[in-house]
């Protein structure tokens, strides 16, 4: 199947109570003994008819053997290193037992209930339910819930239960008691007008001559970011990328856009080197209509993805926000499941938006812990994920409040804590580069830390000593892993300069250069980096331009320092391209040939019984540049 948005063909439901199960056959499978707090109940009940999408799924069969295999092709010592695996084979690895598929769409069927599949391996359904059915399929009783720190009103239920034939083949359905908090609307911190500073219309005494209005000399570039300062910074070619096969993509999620006419102005007058835009397109998730307007975060990530990974075919894919405005996780999932069901989904992803941790949410642990084996099934095929770590420093994703923590444990960041992706902190100033204070970084609570970066942390844990002692998880997943620039990033957003500041800069920054990377390698017929982590923490560690200066505060405090070696606030520090390359050649031996050798070897293993996955709209628009 190709790239997809679901199309769902759904049968017309009753609206009376399902009469096959009995309440006495159903077993209570998770409750709240209360309203959680930061919820409250908002105004009258949802109407009965109101139709709820609802996310079912089934447990995956064989998750350590996934982790095995993405350790496998992703470690630069082992001998299928950059073997990446097929969708085939990622999809038989996972897909769940053909009793738990059976017994489910037994019990979907007795209740007349129509579904279609939502992810490759087939361990996650869609249904579309009333309030009324939803009420009475699970014994629940959907209530509207407002989460006062968003003002975003949510439908869920405190309780809900399963027949007894199910209950060991469901591992969860979306939304029934995960009270979530949604992400924030803009991960960004900071959107400021830009002026330039005032230029000689003839050669200077420095040499310089006016050019247009956010092309500016050198020397301001450590105030100011603009796709030259990155590429000289880090020494990024300039030249253009010409290998086959070769892709990135951002993400964007809710009213977010970036805008053709201000993507073609951007780049003739950052890069006119590049004669234009060449293979960007955009494409849909859901039924998503975008705004007429730009958005800053859509036209950041867009115009620096375009801009330094010159001429790598890009897309924006965008995902619409629940019915409520909210960035909510399952469309997390939603745009996970999407970039698996391709044939070829781009080699490099990258996404600047995220949640807290929260504490003892097992909802969350559910939805989290389903999202991170997503990324490591798209590692095994070869995709680098990358992630921004965040914009409130050691408070999670308290943008407006980093205070709300304090005297409290630190608040970790997911995706960024998800062992699985690459996370990205960030810098500023030059000579020398120091951390971004609003920099997200720490120890995943949920996540324990991988055994690829163990030696790394190791010496920064020796460092702190008993500092922040009882606040932060010390055995957890470590992150960021990489930091680049991320403040005042020169952006052009419906026809006026302005700059952009934050975490969601330095994310598509750095998978622009993973783009870059990856088409070296491509032309010397190896395979893609794909997940990236185990070779940035060995062969790599030497390519990264130490960060030793800064903090990120919140909670109270003055956060993590930056340390010598790797940090909580700049990972291992920010890239060299030119030394990565040097890291890179001589040992990534496996070609496209090998990595591809065995695709679809393992199909005829796919679980069947499932109906098959349904037809996919991709809408592309092409700039004619």
């Amino acid at each position: 199947m190709t790239a997809a948005l679901f199309v769902f063909s759904l049968v017309t439901l009753s609206l009376g109570r399902p009469s096959i199960i009995t309440r006495s056959e159903m077993i209570v499978r998770d409750e709240h003994p209360a309203v959680p707090k930061g919820y409250s109940p908002s105004g009258p009940a949802p109407a009965a008819n109101q139709t709820l999408r609802f996310m079912l799924a089934m447990p995956q069969t064989n998750v350590p053997a996934l982790h095995d295999a993405l350790m496998d092709v992703s470690d630069p010592d082992s001998a299928n290193y950059g073997r990446h695996l097929s969708k085939a084979q990622v999809a038989a690895l996972v897909a769940p037992s053909q009793d738990s598929v059976q017994a489910v769409n037994a019990w979907l069927g007795k209740n007349n209930i129509s579904t279609s599949v939502a992810s490759a391996s087939g361990d996650m359904l869609d249904l579309h339910l009333t309030v009324h059915q939803a009420n009475a399929l699970l014994d629940a009783n959907f209530t509207s819930y407002v989460h006062t720190g968003s003002n975003k009103t949510m439908i869920r239920t405190l309780a809900y239960s399963l027949p007894a034939s199910v209950h060991d083949h469901v591992a969860w359905i979306y939304p029934t008691t995960q009270f979530i908090a949604p992400s924030p609307d803009a991960p960004t911190v900071d959107v400021e007008a830009f002026t330039t500073p005032a230029q000689s219309k003839s050669k200077s005494k420095r040499g310089l001559r006016a050019r247009d209005d956010f092309q500016i000399p050198q020397e301001l570039c450590g105030k100011v970011v603009t796709p030259e300062c990155l590429m000289k910074m880090y020494n990024i070619p300039t030249g253009r990328a010409s290998a086959e096969g070769n892709s990135i993509a951002v993400s964007s999620f809710g009213d977010e856009n970036a805008l053709d006419s201000d993507l073609g102005t951007f780049i003739s007058q950052a890069r006119p080197d590049m004669k234009g835009v060449q293979g960007y397109s955009v494409q849909h998730v859901d039924s998503f209509v975008p705004p007429s307007t730009g958005t800053s975060e859509a036209t950041l990530d867009v115009q620096y993805m375009v801009s330094i990974a010159t001429d790598v075919p890009s897309s924006l894919i965008t995902v619409d926000t629940s019915s409520n405005g909210a960035i909510t996780i399952d469309k997390f999932i939603d745009m996970a499941n999407f970039l698996l069901d391709m044939e070829t989904p781009p080699l490099v992803f990258s996404t600047s938006y995220g949640f807290s941790e929260p504490a003892d949410n097992a909802g969350f642990t559910q939805l989290a812990t389903q999202l991170c084996n997503l990324y490591a099934q798209l590692g095994a095929r070869g995709v680098s994920v990358v992630y921004a770590s965040g914009d409130s420093g050691v408070a999670g994703t308290f943008i407006n409040n980093p205070a709300q923590c304090t005297d409290q444990p630190f608040v970790p960041t997911f995706p960024a804590g998800c062992p699985y992706v690459t996370a990205v902190g960030s810098t500023t100033g030059q000579g020398p580069e120091v951390a971004a204070s609003f920099t997200s970084g720490g120890f995943s609570n949920l996540f324990a830390r991988p055994a690829y970066q163990d030696g790394a942390v190791a010496g920064y844990l020796a460092a702190q000593g008993a500092t922040y002692a009882g606040r932060f998880n010390a055995s957890g997943r470590a992150y960021p892993d990489v930091a680049m620039q991320g403040e005042r990033f020169v952006v052009r957003m419906n026809g006026q300069t302005s700059t952009v500041s934050g975490t969601s800069a330095s994310a598509p920054a750095f998978a622009a250069v993973l783009a870059l990377l990856n088409d070296g390698l491509l032309n010397g017929g190896k395979g893609p980096l794909g997940f990236v982590n185990p070779l940035l923490y060995s062969r790599a560690v030497g390519a990264f331009n130490d960060v030793t200066q800064g903090s990120n505060p919140g909670c109270g405090t003055s956060g993590f320092a930056a340390r010598e070696g790797w940090d909580p606030v700049t990972g291992l520090g920010t890239p060299d391209f030119a030394k990565l390359s040097k890291a890179l050649s001589g040992f990534a031996s496996s070609t496209l040939a090998q990595t591809n050798k065995n695709a679809g070897a393992a199909a005829a293993r796919a679980p069947a019984g499932i109906a098959g996955l349904a037809l996919v709209v991709v809408s592309l628009v092409v700039l004619g540049m």
